[in-house]
């Protein structure tokens, strides 16, 4: 048996991820000041964190020995992005990441069901581009982005490797460290495309990922 996250902690997750913008732009709405909407030097930076998908396998995917289950967990996540600002609040955000997401068994008592085992059998790695325009948000020093786009994902499974469109979701909040340096933290939904993405059963792919990073300002 194939399983992913229980429908109700997707439902949860996605919520959480979408409410996120929501409350930044109520922040900007009482708190907005032009420091945060004026434009920005370019940044550099990298993050880390994790990532967090909803797939379903295909059956056969891996083979199960014994009476149990498989799906796929979260795993870490490094991040490359480069930060421009367009035109006052208006910003250009583009990512390059890569995932490791575990494949795990767990197998139970035929008895009782009970879980006699919970153990790493495979793995999955996903790899992104994307890019995200949004504003910026809030008020300085603490200033909060919103953005939007999409870009290509790559999923690996083994000796096995597709290429799929996606779009993006992200909100975030950025605190200046220093004299060019800026702590970055962000909330980012994925959605991939999977459509005949064998192993994956799944038409499409949620990913959310939550990232700290540190970015340099020119």
């Amino acid at each position: 048996m194939y399983t992913a996250l229980p429908r109700s902690e997707l439902r949860t997750l996605l919520v959480a991820c979408l409410l996120i913008p929501f409350a930044f732009a109520g922040m900007a709405q009482a708190q907005g000041r032009p420091d945060c909407a004026s434009p920005q030097p370019p940044s550099i930076g990298v993050a880390f964190g994790r990532s967090s998908p909803y797939i379903e396998l295909a059956r056969g995917a891996v083979d199960v020995s014994g009476p149990g289950t498989v799906a796929v967990r979260g795993g870490a996540q490094f991040a490359g992005r480069a930060d421009l600002s367009l035109s006052g609040p208006l910003r250009l955000r583009i990512e390059a990441a890569r995932a490791r997401w575990d494949i795990r068994q767990r197998t139970y008592s035929p008895d009782d069901l009970t879980v006699t085992a919970d153990e790493s059998v495979d793995h999955m790695s996903a790899r992104h581009l994307v890019a995200l325009a949004g504003f910026r948000l809030g008020r300085a020093p603490a200033c909060a982005h919103v953005s939007a786009g999409g870009g290509v994902y790559a999923l690996g499974f083994r000796d096995e490797s597709v290429w799929r469109p996606g779009a993006s979701l992200a909100a975030g909040i950025e605190l200046p460290t220093g004299g060019h340096g800026a702590i970055q933290v962000d909330a980012v939904l994925h959605l991939i495309g999977t459509r005949d993405a064998h192993p994956i059963a799944s038409t499409a792919v949620p990913n959310l990922n939550l990232l700290v990073g540190w970015a340099y300002r020119f």
